[in-house]
């Protein structure tokens, strides 16, 4: 690479000692300035030599790269953490291609101090992922469109974040105005055939705030439109699937129209009604589980009117024009 840039900065020397326009360099080249006209002779040498170093600099501080020299190099942008994320869409699709591109790039990273490098391996592109572990990768996480891979270069400790460490679910207390708790049966799960009445439970999505997911749960399982009221409870678990941590949210939400039919979605429910809060209250199966017993006490004690449980609060984060969700308690806090 240094030969190159050599024989590139003499020629253009020669031709113009004033100020650099060869269109073969990159904007930030073409305005560096050769040092004032002398005639060739021993101090030549040095001036290419000082153009050299200016050349190299430029360089290392651009994002911008000489012709030829793209081709060997990984696209992609840095990151605020001095480190660098390889960009998918201009990965190549020849694995010979990528492995001569990941070598000069990690030497090109090493030397210019950056520390985490993330590459993100389209499904499409999956014949590159053996050549990246050969490399020193590790495997961050897999969605079904692509691998994350990632490698700490210093010699330092490794500071990348890991990959997402818990699954979030939720709980839906609905209660009409009878007074009556929507519970539901589990058609698959570990309290299929058991008889257990619960209330509807579920995953929330990427991307699906709490309040949604309790929604939208509510309505799936159970073909009841109902709208978000307050978050009741949290319980953390850990070593739940795929070994992850679990949180989970108990969230009461309010039915649009406690007249409106209900209807069990089939794939998951077996069956789903209206149940007394007495009863909901004195289920065996939560009556002789502290936890899950408490977390129906809370239910109880909001269908009562003694517990508010938490808001949540669609809310401008202050960076741009970004919202976040907010959740707090229900009493404003006296100034």
């Amino acid at each position: 690479m240094y030969r190159s840039l050599t024989s590139l900065s003499f020629r253009v020397c020669r031709h113009n000692r004033g100020t650099l326009t060869s269109q073969r360099l990159p904007p930030k080249l073409r305005r560096a300035s050769l040092p004032p006209h002398q005639p060739r002779s021993s101090s030549w040498h040095c001036h290419t030599r000082w153009y050299n170093s200016q050349v190299l600099a430029a360089l290392a501080s651009s994002t911008e790269s000489l012709p030829g020299m793209a081709a060997k190099m990984l696209l992609g942008r840095g990151d605020a953490y001095e480190g660098f994320i390889v960009s998918a869409d201009d990965l190549p699709t020849s694995p010979e291609e990528f492995h001569s591109q990941l070598e000069h790039s990690l030497q090109d990273w090493t030397t210019s101090g950056k520390k985490g490098i993330w590459i993100t391996v389209p499904a499409a592109k999956s014949q590159l992922i053996p050549i990246a572990v050969k490399h020193g990768f590790d495997f961050h996480h897999a969605e079904r469109s692509h691998v994350m891979l990632t490698r700490w270069l210093p010699t330092s400790e490794n500071t990348l974040p890991p990959n997402a460490s818990h699954q979030v679910g939720i709980g839906a207390f609905v209660m009409n105005s009878k007074g009556e708790v929507l519970v539901v049966q589990e058609r698959f799960g570990p309290l299929k055939g058991s008889g257990v009445w619960k209330m509807p439970t579920g995953l929330v999505l990427a991307g699906e705030d709490i309040t949604e997911a309790a929604e939208r749960e509510v309505l799936e399982e159970t073909g009841l439109e109902a709208t978000f009221e307050a978050i009741l409870a949290i319980r953390q678990s850990h070593k739940a699937a795929f070994g992850k941590s679990d949180m989970f949210f108990a969230v009461a939400l309010k039915p649009v129209d406690d007249t409106q039919p209900l209807v069990a979605q089939a794939t998951e429910v077996d069956g789903v009604k209206w149940m007394p809060l007495e009863d909901f209250a004195s289920n065996p199966f939560s009556a002789t589980k502290p936890l899950y017993n408490k977390l129906i006490q809370q239910c109880v004690a909001y269908a009562n009117g003694t517990y508010k449980g938490m808001k949540a609060s669609v809310m401008n984060s202050g960076r741009g024009d970004r919202v976040e969700l907010l959740m707090h308690g229900s009493e404003s806090p006296k100034l």
